[in-house]
């Protein structure tokens, strides 16, 4: 009995709190309540918006990340060709710093 009570009590104060709103602000109930329909359906429609981006960014995300993999032979490629080039030429390197550093010291 005490909960049913508690929410008499709750539903008669928030009645009574809306009513001395409406009446301070001197604002048509009827209209008020449209105007509270109004940013329920804006509110739910933002929702909607919110729920399909996150919808767009998860497709988004396994989209790269199938990319990703499907690179990752070719990066690997690059990259043992990157190693030959470094190997081939390394001695080229060095003879040509050998020759800056010659006329460093001169």
């Amino acid at each position: 009995m005490k909960i049913g009570r508690f929410l008499v009590g709750s539903a008669l104060a928030v009645g009574v709190g809306l009513a001395a709103y409406l009446t301070l602000t001197k604002q048509d109930p009827v209209t008020w309540s449209r105007h509270v329909g109004e940013q329920a359906k804006h509110t739910a429609a933002k929702f909607d918006d919110v729920k399909d981006a996150k919808d767009n960014l998860t497709q988004s995300t396994q989209r790269l990340t199938t990319t990703i993999d499907a690179a990752m032979p070719v990066l690997d490629d690059i990259q043992t060709d990157i190693e030959k080039f470094t190997f081939k030429i390394a001695p080229r390197v060095e003879k040509i710093e050998e020759t800056v550093s010659r006329w460093d010291d001169a």
